[in-house]
């Protein structure tokens, strides 16, 4: 557990937490510049005024944080269905793409074998024919791997809005964190203040 002393408006006061000194530090320059900043935009306010505000307006940044978190989280879950949906259609196409890979395998050995028997007017039809099938295949292919790449492309791109949206929910997560101590902070100076009275 760490115990410092921190300056909040003008005042020390000793801080324990399981957080590492930095931190603690960290939320006493916070709250302390939050109070510093109101009472610097009205001199009339008493410290315990002041504190109040400070607790309203810290309070306020942890409700939006918050609302924002959820609003990430739904965003998070909306890409990984995304993915699961691309993933899904990249598998059926693939499914889809050696199939027609079978097909254009066993058309090209129809066509071989028509070649070596080329006798006869109805062989170079049905070889004609059997071209222009392996043609078709061949357009069908190469419209299942545009297909593909594109799913690729889809799905990478929703994979790096996921990790971004995950390091603003840690990011918010943090700060989050760091309006609650400033908070129950700000409380405790305000029910002292009150005391003092």
């Amino acid at each position: 557990m760490s115990s410092v002393t921190v300056r909040v408006n003008n005042k020390e006061y000793k801080l324990k937490g399981d957080e590492r000194e930095e931190y603690l530090h960290a939320v006493a320059t916070y709250v302390d510049k939050k109070i510093k900043n109101i009472m610097e935009n009205n001199s009339k306010l008493s410290t315990a005024e002041a504190s109040i505000l400070t607790a309203l307006n810290l309070a306020d940044d942890l409700f939006k944080a918050g609302y924002y978190n959820e609003e990430l989280s739904d965003e998070i879950e909306k890409l990984k269905n995304n993915i699961k949906s691309t993933k899904a259609e990249m598998d059926e196409l693939k499914e889809e793409l050696t199939k027609v890979n079978e097909e254009k395998e066993q058309l090209l050995v129809k066509v071989e074998e028509l070649k070596v028997n080329e006798d006869t007017i109805e062989k170079d039809k049905q070889i004609e024919e059997l071209t222009q099938a392996v043609n078709l295949k061949r357009e069908n292919n190469e419209k299942y791997l545009g297909e593909i790449n594109r799913l690729k492309y889809d799905n990478k791109d929703l994979k790096f809005k996921l990790q971004t949206a995950k390091y603003k929910i840690m990011d918010l997560e943090n700060k989050y964190l760091e309006g609650q101590i400033a908070l129950a902070k700000t409380k405790k100076e305000v029910i002292k203040n009150i005391n003092k009275k």
